[in-house]
């Protein structure tokens, strides 16, 4: 196996001679520290948990003319774990995968339509619902087809993913998780009276498989539908986004809803602080004394991104309808000019989305700053309160490149 990845890297680019060759090389390493608090009788004993995390990826793209194959390698590891023999001559177990590896045609039909084959990276939107968890040091890829259209007044997408083939298992289809959609976006620039804003339109189904008295139950389907904006006008910005979800799931009928208003204030006039905002993010949760299942099912969306570094578990994600929901307040400062080094400071206030029950507060210091050679380094100091007086805290250190 390793052998025809070198041959990938070294020499199947020079066996398609015709084709304009692409690359991109990425690296980056991020060190992790939690602190673990456990009592002991009436002692409080407090240690550090402290582990390395490096991934390094490449990417070729072939071009000949409006067809491309796009492949990228990936090699995820925790360092000085044991599956990479480190320091032993044994064989590293870890072994670089293809995170992505499509087909890709443009202009079909002689139109302005492409179609994308293959296992890739689908992020739509602000990624709440569909991301790249980025992240993660393995990151989240689709497999499938997707066919878009781009336009000046707005690109189109339409999907079709496969999650879950169960053929060998069961020959059946409807046994298949697989979820197809549309994602649909314009700009408002070409009406003056209105300020520039952009409209997403979106809408999809999951085909779910589950299991139930040791037997796969099949054939339930979930749909989502949903909107967000982004608008700016002079030094403010709206972000909003609100979705629906319904069908009906094993346990019963599922009815969730989604929905995030972010306001912020470009505050570039002012000499430390360029960027403003307050907002508030909400997925419902399931209220267990009803009938129905109101939890919002996101399971491919990000959640660092909008929901804090710490991973606290009643929070941490929100994979199906059952679990107890969200209602977030966040405040978030962008500070820039304090010697080249460039400062978020985020807070956020959780709480359950059935019953408002609080879950904690989170507070975020993030220092970052430009490399020379494609180069960043980010620092982050994570502090959470449970109710607790002493907080819980998180730490980490990045340096990434892309060449």
């Amino acid at each position: 196996m390793r052998i025809l990845y070198l041959f990938i890297i070294c020499f199947f680019p020079y066996l398609l001679f015709p084709s304009e060759l692409e690359w991109q090389a990425e690296f980056r390493y991020r060190l992790m520290q939690d602190r673990n608090i456990s009592r002991v009788g009436e002692n409080t004993i407090s240690g550090f948990s402290t582990y390395s995390l490096l991934r390094s990826r490449i990417f070729f793209k072939l071009v000949n003319g409006p067809v491309s194959i796009n492949m990228q390698l990936q090699d995820s590891r925790i360092l000085g774990n044991t599956i990479n023999s480190p320091g032993i001559t044994g064989q590293d177990q870890t072994k670089p995968t293809f995170h992505q590896v499509y087909l890709n045609t443009h202009n079909v039909l002689r139109r302005n339509w492409s179609v994308q084959l293959g296992r890739f990276q689908m992020a739509l939107g602000q990624q709440r619902l569909f991301s790249k968890n980025n992240w993660n040091n393995i990151g989240r890829s689709f497999e499938g087809f997707l066919t878009y259209r781009k336009s000046q007044k707005g690109n189109l997408r339409l999907f079709y993913l496969i999650n879950n083939e169960t053929y060998d298992s069961l020959d059946d289809d409807m046994n298949d998780q697989t979820i197809n959609g549309f994602y649909f976006d314009f700009n408002l620039k070409q009406i003056s009276q209105i300020p520039s804003a952009t409209i997403e339109l979106y809408g999809f189904r999951t085909g779910l498989a589950e299991q139930q008295d040791n037997l796969l139950i099949k054939n339930y389907r979930r749909t989502t539908y949903g909107t967000r904006i982004y608008t700016s006008f002079f030094f403010l910005t709206l972000e909003a986004e609100a979705a629906l979800q319904s069908g009906r799931i094993t346990r019963g009928k599922v009815v969730g809803f989604l929905s995030a208003i972010n306001l912020g204030f470009k505050l570039d006039f002012l000499p430390l602080i360029n960027y403003l905002s307050i907002g508030n993010e909400y997925v419902s949760g399931d209220d267990v004394s009803t009938e129905n299942l109101e939890g919002f099912a996101k399971p491919f969306g990000a959640r660092h991104k909008w929901h804090g570094y710490y991973d606290y578990n009643s929070h941490k994600s929100f994979k199906d309808n059952y679990h107890l929901g969200l209602r977030e307040w966040n405040v978030k400062a962008k500070l820039s000019g304090l010697m080249g080094v460039n400062l978020n400071v985020n807070y956020h206030n959780f709480s359950d989305g059935v019953k408002g029950n609080k879950f904690g507060d989170e507070l975020d210091f993030i220092f970052s700053r430009k490399l020379p050679s494609g180069g960043d380094w980010s620092f982050g100091y994570v502090l959470y309160w449970e109710g607790q007086e002493t907080p819980l805290d998180f730490t980490y250190l990045m340096i990434s490149f892309i060449l």
